[in-house]
C-alpha cells in the first residue's frame, strides 16, 4: 500500500496533540494506578469501534423521515421552518419494514452507503431501566431512567449506561477492559478519544488517550532531535521526584503512561496511508479531522501492535432550540460526509469488515415544532451504524408512529417513548467487538431486564 510521508511540522503537530492521558480519566481512576495491569492481547483478529456523538440531542425527527407514510409527518411538520419536503429527501427503501422513507438532504453521501448494505439504521433507541409503555410511564407505574429530559444527566447514560445511577465508567471503556485492548509493552491504551474527554471511554482498570486537535494539552517538542531527546529524559525524570506521596506517585504513573503513548504514537504516524488522505480530500471539518485520525491510527494498527481499538469522536451543537434548519443542516452535512469519508478510508485500507461505526446523541427532539422554529428535548431516537459486518440496507427496532399524543408519545409533544434500550444497541456491537456472553453484564449491568441483548445489525 502507498503511504506519504508526513511533513515535520505535521510530525510534530501529531506529537502535540497525542500526549494527553485524559484528565477526566486521571481522577477516578488513579486508585488503580493507571491502566490495566493485565493489558495483553487475546485475539488473533483486528477489530475497531468508531463512537460518533452528537452532542445537544439530535432531532432524528428529521434525520429519517418515512415517505409513504409523510402524511402523519406532514400533519405536525408540513407547514413549519423545520419541516421538510418529501421531494427534498435522499430516498431509501429498507429491507425490514419494507416502506419507503428518506434521509435528510444533507445526508445524501450516506444514500449509497445504505443501498451497498454498509449502513443500517436502529430506530427509537434510548436510554430504559425496563421495557416500558405509555401508561405506565403517564402513571408513574413503570421504571423510567433519571432526569430523562437533563443535557448532562442523559449525556452521563448514554455514555456510561448505568440507569438510575451515577457512572463513573463508560461502556466504551468497560468494553476495553474485557477485551483487554491496547498494547503493554509500547504503552497503548484501547480507548482513543480524538472529540476530547468523554465518559464513554473511561473503564475500572483502562485509562483512555485523549487526542484532541486543539493542541490544547498535548506535549510541546518532538522526540527526534537531540534537544527533544535532552527534554524527554529531563521530564521523565522530574516524575520520579517525591513519589513518597501516593497521589503524586500514581499522578507520576499516569503522565508516564501519557508519554509513552505519545512517542509510540508518534513514530507510529510517521506516514499515512494513501487511502486515508484520499478519502478525506476537500472533507474540510473538526468531525472530518477526528475521523482522519482515526483513520490513520488504524491504519498504524500493526505498528502499534493492537488487535482491539476504540475511538471515540464527537460533534456538537445540536441543541436546536431555534431556527433548527439553519442549524441542523450543516451539522448534517458534516456528518454524512465524515462517515462517508471514514467509510472510503476503511475500504481503500481493506479494513472495512474490521471497522464499526455508530453514532449515539443526547436524546431526540420533540416532533413538536415551538415557536422559535426549533424543537425541544425528547427521548427515543434513531442511529445510524455503518461498516462492512453491518447488516445494512434495513432498520432494526421500531419506527415511531407520529402522532402527538399517540401510544408512542410519553406526553403530547413527540417525545417518543424507546422500543430498543441502549444496553441492546450497545451489546450488540459489544458482542461483535468479542465481548463474551459470560462478561456481557460487566460492561452492561442492567442488560438482562431485556428480551434480547442482539439484534442482529452485525455479523
Amino acid at each position: 500500500m502507498k503511504t506519504r510521508s508526513l511533513p515535520n511540522a505535521l510530525r510534530r503537530r501529531l506529537l502535540a496533540t497525542a500526549g494527553g492521558v485524559t484528565a477526566m480519566g486521571l481522577v477516578p481512576r488513579l486508585a488503580s494506578f493507571a491502566i490495566n495491569n493485565a493489558f495483553s492481547q487475546s485475539y488473533t483478529d483486528y477489530k475497531a469501534l468508531v463512537c460518533i456523538f452528537l452532542y445537544g440531542g439530535n432531532d432524528s425527527n428529521n434525520t429519517v423521515v418515512p415517505v409513504d407514510n409523510y402524511a402523519q409527518y406532514a400533519a405536525v411538520r408540513g407547514q413549519t421552518d423545520v419541516g421538510l419536503g418529501v421531494s427534498q429527501l435522499v430516498p431509501i427503501k429498507p429491507a425490514s419494514p419494507g416502506q419507503r422513507y428518506g434521509l435528510h438532504p444533507q445526508l445524501s453521501d450516506l444514500g449509497p452507503l445504505f443501498t451497498a448494505n454498509k449502513l443500517a439504521v436502529v430506530c427509537n433507541v434510548g436510554t430504559l431501566t425496563a421495557p416500558i409503555t405509555r401508561a405506565q410511564y403517564q402513571a408513574g407505574t413503570g421504571k423510567a431512567p433519571r432526569n430523562l429530559f437533563s443535557h448532562s444527566d442523559q449525556q452521563q447514560q448514554w455514555q456510561g449506561l448505568l440507569p438510575g445511577a451515577i457512572a463513573n465508567t463508560g461502556w466504551g471503556g468497560r468494553i476495553a477492559d474485557v477485551t483487554l485492548a491496547g498494547n503493554a509493552v509500547l504503552g497503548i491504551p484501547g480507548v482513543l478519544s480524538v472529540g476530547g474527554d468523554a465518559l464513554f471511554t473511561i473503564g475500572q482498570t483502562s485509562i483512555p488517550l485523549a487526542l484532541p486537535g486543539d493542541n490544547g494539552n498535548g506535549l510541546d517538542g518532538d522526540f527526534d532531535s537531540a534537544a527533544g531527546q535532552i527534554r524527554y529524559a529531563a521530564l521523565q525524570q522530574l516524575l520520579q521526584v517525591d513519589l513518597d506521596s501516593t497521589l503524586v506517585a500514581k499522578a507520576a504513573s499516569v503522565m508516564s503512561l501519557a508519554l509513552k503513548s505519545a512517542k509510540a504514537i508518534n513514530d507510529a504516524v510517521g506516514t499515512t496511508p494513501a487511502a486515508v488522505q484520499t478519502a478525506f480530500n476537500g472533507v474540510g471539518s473538526d468531525l472530518a479531522n477526528q475521523l482522519q485520525r482515526a483513520a490513520t491510527l488504524i491504519g498504524a494498527r500493526t505498528t502499534l501492535g493492537v488487535n482491539r481499538q476504540i475511538f471515540f469522536c464527537s460533534i456538537g451543537g445540536f441543541d436546536t432550540h431555534a431556527s433548527q434548519r439553519s442549524g441542523q443542516d450543516g451539522l448534517l452535512n458534516d456528518l454524512g460526509r465524515g462517515l462517508a469519508a471514514f467509510q472510503s478510508a476503511m475500504d481503500g485500507l481493506g479494513v472495512a469488515s474490521q471497522v464499526t461505526t455508530f453514532t449515539m446523541s443526547d436524546f431526540n427532539r420533540t416532533f413538536r415544532v415551538n415557536s422559535n422554529q426549533g424543537t425541544d428535548h425528547a427521548w427515543g431516537s434513531h442511529q445510524f451504524v455503518m461498516g462492512g459486518a453491518v447488516k445494512g440496507g434495513t432498520f432494526y427496532g421500531t419506527f415511531p408512529q407520529l402522532i402527538l399524543d399517540g401510544p408512542d408519545d410519553a406526553g403530547g409533544e413527540g417525545q417518543w417513548i424507546p422500543t430498543t434500550s441502549l444496553d441492546q444497541f450497545g451489546g450488540t456491537i459489544a458482542k461483535w467487538f468479542g465481548v463474551p456472553a459470560a462478561s456481557m453484564t460487566q460492561v452492561f449491568p442492567n442488560i438482562g431486564a431485556f428480551a434480547s441483548a442482539d439484534l442482529g445489525f452485525l455479523g
